[in-house]
């Protein structure tokens, strides 16, 4: 396998899946046709492995690690000795600590050991359960032992199956989040020595709190413990120690740490990033793939809902301000665009509330589509999400001149009023709404359905915005510098 200049680390998304952070992957890989690429895809057990996205000529290979996935290895007679002493400390301290950094010591067993390794001694062997055992009875005495299983023997197979697999050669790592990306970023700081890039679209470990937080597949161990005498323990802290640890490791190990806005950059200084290297770079869109497409109406009549079918993005939320509008503005039509394979369990109680709110014949998931086929149609896009980085669709809408309505997450602020910075000031773009807010949400909708001076205002502001300070040049120049500063001193 050929060395690539660049060795990409992609979390459930490309070329598997389409979407905002994908599509900037893919946009990525193109503009810069000189440099060489290796893609490195994470997947979750039992993935689709349909490729969404044809490859550019300039990926050299593509390599993808399902996550627990573990080839069976030598049998458990051959377990190292020094297995104990290694794996106990790590976990003890990844499951209890959200600045764990005591990762080496586990690259380096795994290091020396790769010829063996595998699930029948990491996961079947008797000191593996042995190991289970003692931290069950010195983390969580007094917790129910099957749950508390269930997590250890995921977590532990998820990191395992990072370890494994051979990393690629490449003169520089760039991973797209922290996570699982992030951790494979650690490792490859730690047994190749290069440069080390990390880009948060929106900040992993925050996204994953709010996952596991509405998880009904995580016990929350407090519920079940009727031990008054006893600290009760939360699974759920575990995972969230592991992902914010995972997140402390890759930004110590990265020698660029990105965000598309400052208020992100915030949360990796809390995280244990370095000052001196993180920065801000705002994603940017080809401006003229979308302002020729700019609605021609005078009045709104037409609301989309873009994004994934998940919990995260508060599609509930959206289908519950539909049916406020609705009744005061009976010949609105609504549009929902975007994937709904994700997450099949979240799509049917969204339909399921559709049919209740009476909805079904005014709003449809469309699943994923051709968004330059269906801005034309779009005459505002509404985002009642928990969590967002920079929203690509609120740049490309807005190129278009549609206003969004959008929950106050993430860049969403800054997109629609502009930074404290901006000059000359454009004005707002749209409305900006409290999270899990219907009602909010449904009279921003009725506003600027209904005031149509305010409606052209906002759409002036925002395609004037996105002109002067989402260009993607801009951006792709941002990394075509930063790629050459630290692959020079290597040619």
């Amino acid at each position: 396998m050929n060395e690539a200049d660049i060795c990409i680390l992609c979390e459930g998304s490309y070329p598997y899946s389409i979407g905002g952070v994908s599509q900037w992957i893919h946009e990525l890989i193109k503009s810069h046709p000189k440099k060489t690429f290796h893609v490195l895809s994470l997947a979750p057990p039992h993935p689709d492995l349909t490729r969404r996205y044809h490859l550019p000529d300039n990926v050299l290979s593509h390599t993808t690690y399902i996550v627990q996935d573990l080839p069976s290895g030598q049998r458990a007679s051959k377990t190292p000795q020094n297995f104990r002493e290694v794996f106990r400390p790590f976990f003890e301290g990844i499951m209890s600590s959200s600045s764990f950094t005591g990762f080496h010591p586990l690259m380096a067993f795994f290091q020396e050991h790769a010829d063996i390794l595998g699930k029948k001694i990491l996961s079947e062997s008797q000191e593996s359960w042995d190991l289970f055992i003692e931290l069950y009875h010195t983390m969580i005495p007094h917790g129910p032992f099957k749950a508390y299983f269930a997590t250890i023997f995921t977590l532990s197979r998820s990191i395992y199956s990072l370890l494994l697999p051979p990393l690629p050669k490449a003169k520089v790592f760039h991973a797209v989040c922290t996570g699982y990306a992030g951790f494979l970023l650690s490792r490859a700081k730690y047994e190749q020595n290069v440069p080390c890039i990390l880009t948060e679209h929106g900040v992993y470990s925050n996204e994953r709190r709010i996952e596991i937080a509405m998880a009904d597949w995580i016990t929350d161990m407090s519920s079940l413990n009727l031990d008054v005498e006893h600290k009760s323990v939360s699974l759920k802290d575990f995972w969230l120690h592991a992902f914010f640890s995972m997140a402390h490791a890759a930004y110590r190990s990265a020698d660029a740490v990105l965000s598309t806005f400052d208020g992100n950059r915030e949360i990796q200084l809390q995280g244990g990033a370095d000052p001196q290297k993180t920065s801000t770079v705002v994603h940017g869109i080809d401006i003229e793939k979308y302002r020729h497409l700019r609605p021609k109406k005078t009045k709104a009549s037409t609301v989309a809902f873009i994004g994934r079918i998940v919990p995260i993005k508060d599609v509930k939320s959206f289908i519950r301000a539909c049916a406020i509008v609705k009744k005061q503005i009976p010949d609105v039509s609504f549009l929902a665009l975007g994937p709904i394979d994700e997450d099949p369990e979240y799509v049917k109680s969204c339909q399921e509330l559709i049919a209740h709110l009476d909805l079904s014949p005014y709003l449809a998931f469309a699943g994923k589509v051709d968004l330059l086929e269906y801005l034309p149609m779009i005459d505002l896009i509404v985002l009642t999400s928990l969590s967002e980085a920079q929203p690509l669709v609120m740049l490309e809408a807005g190129a278009a001149g549609i206003p969004s309505v959008a929950t106050h997450v993430g860049a969403c602020h800054q997109i629609i009023h502009g930074s404290d910075l901006e000059s000359p000031r454009f004005g707002p773009g749209g409305i900006v709404t409290p999270l899990a807010d219907p009602d909010a949400t449904a009279a921003a909708i009725i506003r600027l359905l209904t005031d149509s001076d305010f409606y052209q205002s906002c759409s002036q502001n925002i395609a004037q915005r996105i002109q002067a300070h989402y260009q993607f040049a801009q951006e792709q120049l941002y990394y075509e510098q930063l790629y050459n500063a630290f692959l020079q001193p290597l040619r």
